[in-house]
Parts: structure tokens; C-alpha cells; sequence
């Protein structure tokens, strides 16, 4: 019986095709686990040499040749893996950690404020040791995060000349450990200590990224003439994902009440919105196909309008693909998409399989809304469906099953009221979006138009942050619990795996 699947898999080519896929990503889930050095990069090459050489007798055995290419891509998975981390030489950043430097750089990514610090990621390309005798400018390269005072500002491609220690981001508790990793995924592999800016000159970098972050302050100015706080913030929470400006006790509230998504620019948040909205024009009435072009049309717009960084195109992806499974209905070949994205992702970031929660939670959040939500949809036949009610339902559910393991595990966290509040809040959000907007753009035109729309949008900001906290006054609304063991969230996956199998194989037999 496994002989006859081997053999039917390698007679297929786009089964070949996504096992070798699936192979490559295999190895840098090893690697991620095991956290692989470069030490054994010889042995790997041995490994090479000899599977290139079985490969070659065995090249006219169909299932052998399968194997044997399955079997030196998990090997390049894991080299991908290790070769991400920087090579320790005097031309890489890396070199020069715990020592007390002078750099050279420009500002790479748009300025965050968090904890009443600006955090500037800087591309440097010149160090100066001072503690060297005849010291003078080196040519480097890498990548820093500093923290500096909230004043003076600086802002994407900012050129500076700064002093710091530089240093190796700690790992000597769990949680130090787990920063230091996200920061790898990014490619930090140094933070400046005590960074002190001693010279900036304004500039661009990359163009057409400055002029979308220009774009997006700009719509942030607008929205704060418009509307008072929290709403305005809240706002740019839905518009742009900008968070850092709303109180502390209601990203809180939004914490416990299983609702994050809805203020942070993820896949997880882009596919539930994505979905409501589409469900929202089904409701009422618009054609499939002109639904289809509207909501990717708004996805790009969204994607630009937040400032287009990594995370948000990745976001925006998961978001295309979960309208394209609906457009089509082939969920084989959306699977094979949503493999094929993975690879490509971590082609070039392999770090963020493991150390990303939130490339996890976009890819399950848009599995469970291809494949879980045709499962629910038969438990909700006499659910009323005007204006997308039950589809943005569905998609809710569907969401949080397939992102609840992963939470527990990442967080040790469950929102008991998740459910309800989403149901409650999910289809005001495409109209509350779009009001949104249309305030902004109608107070570019005439503010006088823009105040009157945007008191219109206060009523729907308003309903959604009474009632998020609401279910967040109770006890019961977010519960800690143990983080789950990696077995146990494997096990919960494969036990949820077997059940989507079991039903797209109903579903096949009985047309």
C-alpha cells in the first residue's frame, strides 16, 4: 500500500512538486527545532556528495528518485537555516558586538514609539572602534535596533551618525530568548546600548516606500483632526494598524476579549477582514466576480495605505488567497498555493517558521477559513445570512479554531468570550472601515464634509469599544492557562488534519 501512494505521488508532477516543497520546509522545521549550527555544514555536504551520487544510479526509479530529492531538500532546508545567521567576520556588524563603537547608517524601517522610546532599525555601513589604536571607519554590514528619547524625532531613511554599546540581544530567560529570536527573524543580530545620535541628515531611501509612509502620517494627521480620542485611535488601529497611540487598559480590553486582530495588520487580521467584506457584498447582492475584484482591489489599497512593510504584504498575501479558494472552490489547488507561498517566504526569512507567531497565525487563520469553515457551515444551515451575517461568522470560528492551539502555545492564553464579541463587532467592521475612509477623504476635499461623515463613524467606533469592554469587565474573559507542550499542539493538529481529510473525502464521494 505505501509503495502504490510512493509510486502514485512520483508519477504525478505536481504532487512530486509539493512533496519536495514540503521537504525543503521540513528541513528548516528541523533546523528551527534542533537550532543547527554551522558546524555541521560538513556533514551535510558528505550528505550531498553521496545523495548525488545514489541519485544519479537511481535516476530512472520513479519512487527512489522521489525519495532520494525529498531527502537532500530537507538537507538545503536546513542549510538555509543555518547560513541565515551571519558569518562572524570583520565585515559583518556581528563582529563588533560588546564593544563600545561609533556607526554610520540610515534609518531602514519606519520609526515605532513604544514605551515612551523611539525604536529606530538602522542599516549600518561604517563602524569605528575607538578602543583600537589608529582607529578609523570600517566598511560593515548589518542591521541595529537602538532605542533613543522620543525627542528629536526621526523618521524612515534618516541618515545618522551614532555612538552605543553595541551588543548581542541577552537570552538568559525564557522571555530574553524568545526577543532575541524575534529579532533574528528580522535579521537583528545586534542592539546599541545607551545609543546616542550625534549627527542626522534627512533622507529618502527607498522612494516609493517613503511616499507610502508620507501618504500614511498624513492620514493619521487627518484622522486625529476628525475624531477624539479613543475613537481617532482606534481608527487608525482599523485603517493602518496603529496601535501604539490607543490607551493602555483598551488594547487590554482587546487582548482579553480575543479581538487583537482587528487593530493589528496581520494574516490572520487581513483574512477575517477580507472574508466579512466579502460576505458583507454577497449580502448584498453584488456579483461574485465584481465582489472578487473589490475586495482585492481593497487589500492592495490596504496593503499600500499601512505603510506596505514585510508583514503587511505577507498579511496581504494570506488575505488573495483566501479570496481566490472562494472564488475557484478547488481547495486541492489552493492548498498547493498555500504551500508553495510558505516555501517562497521562507526561501528568504527561514527564521520566521519558528520564531514568528505571526506569520503562524496567518497561515492557520487562512487554513481554518479554507478548510474548517465548509465543515461549520452545515451546523449553521437556519443561521440567518443577510448581509453576511452567517459567512462572517463561519470565517470567525473557523479562524479561532484553527489559531487557538497555537495561542495556547505561544501565550498560554484563552478568551472564553472571543466568540460572542466577534460575532457581536465582525460585520460592523467593513462599514465602519469604509465610513472611515470615506471621512478622511471627504476632509481632504471639504472638512466640513469630513467632520459630518466622521460624526456618522463615531457611532459604530463607539458601539465596538463599549462592547469589547464590556465582556472584558468579567473574570471569566480571558483565562491563563498552561502554554501547551510542542507534542500536544502537534497532536491537536493532526487530530484536526485527519478531520478536514475525512470530509473533503465525503465531499468527493458523494458528488
Amino acid at each position: 500500500m505505501e509503495e502504490m501512494f510512493l509510486e502514485k505521488i512520483a508519477q504525478s508532477k505536481s504532487s512530486s512538486f509539493i512533496v519536495f516543497i514540503s521537504s525543503f520546509i521540513l528541513g528548516i522545521s528541523i533546523a528551527s527545532f534542533f537550532e543547527l549550527e554551522r558546524k555541521i555544514l560538513f556533514w551535510l555536504v558528505i550528505v550531498f556528495f553521496f545523495g548525488g551520487v545514489v541519485l544519479i544510479l537511481n535516476w530512472h526509479n520513479q519512487k527512489y528518485r522521489l525519495i532520494i530529492i525529498g531527502g537532500i531538500l530537507v538537507c538545503l532546508g536546513i542549510v538555509r537555516f543555518i547560513i541565515s545567521e551571519p558569518n562572524i567576520n570583520k565585515s559583518n556588524l556581528l563582529f563588533y558586538n560588546n564593544r563600545f563603537v561609533y556607526l554610520e547608517g540610515y534609518i531602514s524601517e519606519e520609526v515605532v514609539v513604544k514605551n515612551n522610546q523611539q525604536q529606530l532599525i538602522i542599516d549600518v555601513n561604517k563602524i569605528k572602534i575607538t578602543s583600537l589604536e589608529n582607529s578609523k571607519l570600517e566598511e560593515v554590514n548589518g542591521t541595529v535596533l537602538a532605542s533613543i528619547f522620543l525627542y528629536p524625532e526621526y523618521k524612515y531613511g534618516d541618515k545618522l551618525i551614532m555612538q552605543c554599546d553595541l551588543v548581542k540581544p541577552m537570552e538568559d530567560t525564557e522571555s530574553s530568548k524568545n526577543y532575541a529570536k524575534y529579532l533574528q527573524k528580522q535579521g537583528i543580530w545586534s542592539v546599541c546600548l545607551n545609543a546616542r545620535i550625534l549627527q542626522s541628515n534627512n533622507g529618502k531611501g527607498n522612494y516609493f516606500y517613503y511616499y507610502i509612509l508620507m501618504f500614511k502620517n498624513y492620514l493619521a494627521g487627518q484622522i486625529n483632526k476628525l475624531l477624539p480620542e479613543p475613537q481617532s485611535s482606534f481608527l487608525g488601529g482599523l485603517l493602518y494598524g496603529a496601535k501604539s497611540s490607543l490607551p493602555t487598559d483598551l488594547v487590554q480590553a482587546f487582548n482579553r476579549t480575543g479581538t487583537t486582530h482587528i487593530i493589528a495588520i496581520s494574516g490572520y487580521n487581513i483574512t477575517i477582514l477580507a472574508a466579512a467584506l466579502a460576505a458583507l457584498l454577497k449580502g448584498l447582492r453584488i456579483p461574485r466576480k465584481k465582489t472578487f475584484w473589490i475586495v482585492v482591489s481593497g487589500i492592495v489599497f490596504f496593503v499600500i495605505m499601512t505603510g506596505a512593510s514585510a508583514s503587511v504584504v505577507r498579511a496581504g498575501i494570506m488575505g488573495l488567497i483566501v479570496l481566490y479558494a472562494k472564488q475557484i472552490g478547488r481547495l486541492s489547488q489552493v492548498g498547493r498555493i498555500i504551500i508553495f507561498t510558505a516555501f517562497l517566504m521562507l526561501l528568504f526569512k527561514p527564521r520566521i517558521l519558528f520564531f514568528d507567531v505571526g506569520f503562524q497565525l496567518s497561515f492557520a487563520a487562512t487554513l481554518g477559513l479554507i478548510y474548517i469553515s465548509p465543515i461549520l457551515e452545515k451546523y449553521f444551515v437556519k443561521f440567518p445570512s443577510r448581509f453576511g451575517i452567517k459567512e462572517s461568522l463561519l470565517s470567525t470560528m473557523a479562524a479561532i479554531i484553527a489559531t487557538t492551539p497555537l495561542i495556547l502555545f505561544s501565550f498560554g492564553r484563552f478568551s472564553t468570550v472571543a466568540p460572542l464579541v466577534n460575532i457581536l463587532i465582525l460585520p460592523t467592521i467593513p462599514y465602519t472601515m469604509a465610513l472611515g475612509f470615506f471621512a478622511v477623504i471627504a476632509s481632504i476635499i471639504f472638512m466640513p464634509l469630513g467632520q459630518i461623515v466622521a460624526y456618522v463613524t463615531w457611532l459604530p467606533l463607539t458601539y465596538i469599544i463599549k462592547i469589547v469592554e464590556w465582556f472584558e469587565s468579567f473574570s471569566y474573559a480571558s483565562v491563563e492557562l498552561p502554554k501547551l507542550m510542542w507534542w500536544l499542539l502537534a497532536l491537536i493538529y493532526a487530530v484536526m488534519i485527519k478531520i478536514v481529510y475525512k470530509s473533503l473525502k465525503e465531499n468527493k464521494e458523494n458528488k
